[in-house]
Parts: structure tokens; C-alpha cells; sequence
């Protein structure tokens, strides 16, 4: 394994990008929802729902939390709690991709898009399944999958780009490899 030299870590700096680039992330995977939507609302009715619950949600409701905080902008309801679920979550893993480029420079392959196809493994193929906020494996259409492959290799990709550019702005450094 290859790490850096650990004089050109800046691990506060990486922490101060990753939220960055989280809230970035966030509104790239939102974005990449608009043309390829991930969940075909006549499949999987989890908790007696009529229309296809989002995974945020159903974290929400397993946990106890407020699903229900709403905010308006231009005349539209929007799903507050479910926008903050969506944004932390990506804010922890942009977060923990640029710690750990700082001192991992391998897990930035392919300009992180190895790291985004990883995170779609871990959380829709392997942990979402297990806790039931997505239907198992077998059960999930192509194109769903589709859609989240790629929205995390995209939304990955969106992040290095801020976690590279920004770095390299403050420090006047290229990245530690």
C-alpha cells in the first residue's frame, strides 16, 4: 500500500473540502435524478405506503424521526427532513474521501469514481437491502440500478473535482501523491 508523505497531509483543510464537497455532491446526485430517476413508483410499497417511498424516508421512519418538516421555495413543498438525510449522507462520505486522500492516494482513481461505484455496493447492494429501505437485490429493476451506478460514480466524481480544486487554490500545491 502507498501512502503519502505525511508532511503534505492537510487533514483539517481535507475535512473543511469534504463538507464542501459533500453539500456539492449532494446537488450533482440530485441533478443526475432529474433524467435518470432511480425508483419506478409502481414498484416496492414499503410500510403501507400508495406511492414508492425514497430510502431517506424510510430511514427516517425506522428511526422515529420527523418525516414530515416541509419548506416552500417558489410555491413548491419540499421534504426538508428527507433533503437533510440526503445531504449528510454525503457530507460524511465527502468528508471521509478527502481525509483519506490525503493520505491514500489510490482511493482518487479514476478521479474517484472507483470510490463512488464502491459506496453504490456498500450502501444499495449490501446495507440499504439488509435494513429494508430497498427491496433485495433480485427484486430491484435494471434500470434502478442503472441509475444508481452511475449517480455515484457521478456524484464521486463531482466531489474529487471540488476536493482537487480547492486544495490546489489554498495551497498553491499540487495534490500529495
Amino acid at each position: 500500500m502507498y501512502f503519502t508523505n505525511p508532511s503534505s497531509r492537510r487533514y483539517g483543510l481535507a475535512f473543511l473540502i469534504g463538507i464542501l464537497a459533500g453539500v456539492f455532491g449532494a446537488i450533482v446526485k440530485w441533478g443526475w435524478e432529474v433524467p435518470f430517476p432511480p425508483r419506478d413508483p409502481n414498484v416496492f410499497f414499503p410500510l403501507g405506503a400508495l406511492e414508492r417511498v425514497t430510502p431517506p424516508k424510510i430511514f427516517l421512519e425506522q428511526i422515529g424521526a420527523a418525516t414530515d418538516w416541509v419548506y416552500v421555495f417558489s410555491g413548491v413543498s419540499q421534504p426538508l427532513s428527507i433533503f437533510i438525510v440526503h445531504v449528510l449522507f454525503s457530507v460524511v462520505f465527502g468528508v471521509a474521501y478527502c481525509m483519506i486522500a490525503e493520505a491514500w492516494p489510490r482511493i482518487k482513481m479514476w478521479q474517484g469514481a472507483v470510490f463512488g461505484f464502491f459506496i453504490y455496493l456498500f450502501a444499495h447492494v449490501i446495507v440499504m437491502p439488509l435494513i429494508g429501505e430497498v427491496p433485495p437485490l433480485s427484486e430491484m429493476p435494471l434500470d434502478e440500478h442503472l441509475s444508481e451506478i452511475f449517480g455515484h460514480i457521478v456524484w464521486l466524481w463531482g466531489m474529487e473535482i471540488v476536493r482537487r480544486d480547492i486544495r490546489n487554490r489554498i495551497t498553491g500545491l499540487p495534490d500529495p501523491s
